[in-house]
C-alpha cells in the first residue's frame, strides 16, 4: 500500500464489498448486503439516461467480487447526485459505492488520466484559498452553455456593479489553506498522480506509434516488409 493512502479510506480487506463497507466514506446504515437488484437506482440515474453507466450492475459486481468492475469505464460515469440513494428501498447507496471503487480503482494507477482535470484545482486552492474552473472545464462549459456563458464570465465585474454587488476578492488564508493540504498529503499525492498519469500518456504515445507502424507494413509482402538496398532487380 502506497504509503500516503488512508487505511481507512481503501482497507485491505478479502472482497469488494468488505471494502466499500469498511471505508471511512461509508455510513454504518449502508444497505449493500440488503439489495434486491430491483433496478430503482438505475431507473432514477441520471447519467443511465445518457449513458451506459448501471448503478444496479456496478451494485452486481461488488457483491459478486468481480474486480474487473475497478477497470470499468462505468464507474467514471458517476456524478454524485444521490438519487440511487434517495430511491433505494434498502438504503444502499451505489454513489458511495463508486466513491470506494473509484479511490481502489486510482491506488493501482487505473484512471487516473481522468483525474489530470482536477489537479488545476488542487494547485490554484493551494496558491489562492478559493477553487476555480479549470481551462478544459471552460471550453467544456461554453460547449454545453453556449458562448453567452464566456461573455458573461468576462463582465462578470461590471455585471456585479451594475447588480450593486461588491468586487470579488479572494480572501488572504494566510497560508492556511497550503498548511492544510502539506499536512494532509494532497503534493505529494499530486506528485505521484502527475507521474502515473504521464506514465499512462507515454504508453499510450508508444501504442499508436506501434499501431502506425503496423498499418504501413501493409500485407506483409515482400516489397514492404525488406529494404532495398538500392540496386536494380535482376530481371530473368
Amino acid at each position: 500500500m502506497m504509503p500516503y493512502v488512508n487505511e481507512y479510506d481503501t482497507p485491505e480487506c478479502k472482497t469488494l464489498a468488505e471494502t466499500a463497507k469498511k471505508s471511512i466514506r461509508t455510513p454504518d446504515s449502508l444497505g449493500l448486503d440488503r439489495c434486491i437488484q430491483c433496478g430503482a437506482c438505475t431507473a432514477s440515474c441520471p447519467a443511465a439516461r445518457f449513458t451506459d453507466y448501471s448503478p444496479r450492475q456496478i451494485v452486481k459486481k461488488v457483491l459478486e467480487n468481480d474486480r474487473s468492475v475497478l477497470e470499468s469505464e462505468m464507474i467514471w460515469s458517476c456524478f454524485y447526485c444521490y438519487s440511487c440513494n434517495l430511491r433505494c428501498p434498502r438504503n444502499n447507496s451505489p454513489v458511495t459505492i463508486v466513491q470506494v471503487l473509484r479511490q481502489m480503482a486510482i491506488n493501482e494507477g487505473i484512471g487516473v488520466e481522468k483525474l489530470a482535470y482536477f489537479l488545476e484545482i488542487g494547485e490554484y486552492l493551494a496558491e489562492n484559498g478559493a477553487s476555480k474552473i479549470p481551462g478544459p472545464g471552460v471550453k467544456n462549459m461554453e460547449r454545453d452553455l453556449g458562448e453567452h456563458w464566456i461573455k458573461f464570465k468576462k463582465n462578470i465585474e461590471s455585471i456585479r456593479v451594475e447588480l450593486g454587488l461588491s468586487s470579488r476578492d479572494i480572501r488572504n488564508t494566510h497560508g492556511e489553506v497550503q498548511a492544510i493540504l502539506e499536512g494532509t498529503g494532497y503534493f505529494e499525492r499530486e506528485k505521484w498522480l502527475k507521474a502515473k498519469i504521464q506514465e499512462k500518456r507515454l504508453h499510450q504515445l508508444l501504442k499508436n506509434q506501434c499501431v502506425k507502424k503496423e498499418d504501413k507494413s501493409g500485407d506483409f509482402s515482400f516489397e514492404n516488409d525488406r529494404e532495398y538496398t538500392g540496386q536494380a532487380a535482376l530481371i530473368i
